[in-house]
Parts: C-alpha cells; structure tokens; sequence
C-alpha cells in the first residue's frame, strides 16, 4: 500500500475531461488498496501576466510529508501541476499550457509577439523543460499530447490512453434524428460548425451538453442560430447526471466532436462505446487516433459543408449509421478502454515506487 497524492488544476465553476480522469484515477488507486487523496489549486488563465505566479505557486510546494506521514508519489496532470516537487513524482499529462506551444500564433492563443509574452513564453518553456524533465515517470493521455511534448520539449513520454469514466454501463438504443455535441463551450470546441453545418439539412436537430467557460462564448453561438433561424433545432442542455448523458448518447443519430487539435476527448470514446458514429475534423487531433473515415464515423475538412454532408449521408441512410456504430463499439470492447486498460494505467503512473528516487523519467 502507498500513501500518493493525485495533483489538479481546477478552473472554478467548470468541468471537464481533466476532472472526470482526476476523480477515476483516484477511485481506481483506492479500489487497488492504496491511500489516496488530491491535492488541487485553483487556476486562472486571465491575465495571463500571472501565470508565471501560478507556475510559481506550485513550484513552491513541498509535498513529501505532512503531519510525520511520508508521501511516496505524487501524480501530476496538467499545467501548472507539474511544477511541484517531489523524488518520486509521475505525471499523466492531459496538457501543457498550450497558448505557449501549438496554439502559439493562432486565433486561440492570447501569446503574441510583444516583447513581455516572448519572455514570459521562454520562460515557462524552460520551467516545463526542468518540471517535466525531473519526473520519474513520464506517460500522456494521447499519442497527440505525446507528440507535442516531444516536438517542443524534446521529452519523451508513455502513451496511456483514459479508459471511459462510465465503464462497461454505455449501450445503444434506436437512432433518432438529432446531433449530439457534448463539451465545454467555448471557441476551440468550434460548435459553430456544427450550428453552420445544421443550417445545411433539412431535419436534424442539435442538442449540445455542456456550459460556456468562455467570455462571449454563448452570446456568439446564440447570435450565429439566431441569423439561420435555428431557434426551434438546437438544445442548449447544460451538465446533465450520468444517466441522461448515456441515454443521449445511446439515440443519437451521431456526434459532432470537432475541436482544433484535441488533446484526447473522451466524447469520441464515449460516442464509439455508444454505437454512435462520430464526425470530426481533419485537424482535430486526437480524434484521429481513433475515428477512421467511412470505417467507424467520418473525418471532413472544418467546413460546415463538409460536416452537413456526413450527417446528411448518416440521416439518408439508417443502415450506414448502424454499420459505422457497430465498427466503433467493436473497435472500444478491443482496446481495453471500458475498464481493463486501467491496469496498464495504473502499473505505469506506479512504477516509481520500484526504482531509486533519482529524479529522472523511467519507463518513457
């Protein structure tokens, strides 16, 4: 039995992915018999003048013992909590601040060129570089975050895909004519796409789970359904409990998951194990580690042609929606991501515990 501290980063009032895998990884290590708790701080992207301080914030913890009990392991998700120090300290990488990395220069990063956010982004790549670098154990969420790190870290890591939170409870049901998007609300999720592409068929509704995390987020959505006329077709349905989410998921006609270059996203999973067919992007990331185009969903350009033409060809034919849904669900119940790849999830972020505390990354 070993005494381990999960590390989380929680942006007040949401949630997503980063706490659905917090939360099981913690259940999981408790049902394995060891004693587990979660060390989270509060984070705030804006200003961004003051991430360096978050950075800093974590850096100045020291997580080795409290009250004359010794930690054996801290696991580390995202950006900042890596920063913490400890001898034996793993990290399951959900992301690094991506504003400084592959975002750098896009429409979703607030990183610009001024002289302070080039310093500032110097500097929190060197931080990653020593944080990431002194971990015992490496491992990603997806071969796509792996990547990233690799490319601008020059660090390798482990690929340990996120079994599904629901486990072995997702089903199937009769398929109804509506679109399901579920996730944060907010540009990079691009639901505007969608909204774009529903203007482009003739039946089909959209119900969107989920809330806005972003200033302005829903106003824009709201006013791009407003100038289609789309008031009457798209459901904004906010958090919804376990049962509702699988049920929505169980009749969907299919899911629309494209963000800009995902991290991981469990929706694609969660769809598949759904027998719900996904459509994505061409440049959504790791959504493509999974969604084979015309085999198990569709993969369009991001255009809201190319995505009214795969659900126009999903509503025009019931038994394509039923082949590429049975290709998904086949796909999940061979991968181990419906409970049995904790094991490998779990040996991996534990393997510390059987090497010297030397500082540096094994097993990536």
């Amino acid at each position: 039995m070993a005494r381990i501290l999960v590390l989380g980063v929680k942006v007040p009032f949401t949630h997503g992915g980063q706490e659905v895998l917090v939360a099981s990884l913690i259940k999981k290590l408790r049902e394995r018999g060891h004693e587990v708790d979660q060390v989270e701080l509060p984070f705030n992207p804006l200003p961004k003048q003051n991430l360096l301080v978050q950075a800093a914030m974590w850096r100045t913890l020291d997580l080795e013992n409290f009250a004359g009990q010794k930690v054996d392991l801290v696991i580390a998700t995202k950006f900042p909590s890596y920063y913490a120090r400890h001898p034996k300290k793993s990290v399951w990488l959900v992301h690094q601040l991506r504003s400084i990395y592959d975002l750098h220069g896009t429409a979703f990063s607030d990183i610009g060129d001024d002289p302070r956010d080039e310093t500032m982004r110097r500097m929190l790549t060197d931080g990653d570089n020593i944080a990431l670098g002194e971990c015992s154990y490496r491992a990603a969420i997806s071969k796509n975050v792996a990547d990233r790190l690799r490319a601008f870290n020059g660090l390798s890591a482990d690929v340990l895909y996120p079994p599904l939170p629901l486990g072995d409870r997702y089903y199937s049901a009769a398929a109804e004519p509506y679109v399901l998007s579920v996730g944060r609300i907010c540009r990079i999720k691009r639901l505007d796409l969608m909204i774009n592409a529903l203007a482009q068929t003739s039946s089909l509704s959209l119900k969107v789970v989920g809330v806005a995390d972003e200033p302005g987020a829903m106003e824009y959505f709201v006013n791009t359904i407003n100038q289609h006329g789309l008031q009457s077709r798209v459901s904004f349905l906010g958090r919804v409990n376990d049962e509702d989410l699988l049920s929505l998921y169980a009749r969907a006609l299919g899911v629309f998951y494209a963000p800009f270059n995902e991290d991981y996203g469990y929706v694609t999973l969660e769809a598949m194990a759904s027998s719900a067919p996904v459509v994505t992007a061409t440049d959504s990331g790791g959504t493509l580690e999974f969604v084979r185009d015309g085999e198990n969903g569709f993969v369009t350009a991001p255009t809201p042609a190319g995505i009214a033409a795969a659900f126009n060809a999903l509503a025009q034919d019931p038994a394509l929606r039923d082949k590429l849904g049975r290709a998904g669900r086949s796909f999940i119940e061979g991968s181990g991501m419906l409970s049995a790849g904790w094991d490998l999830v779990i040996d991996g972020l534990l393997s510390p515990l059987a090497a010297p505390a030397t500082g540096q990354a094994v097993g990536a």
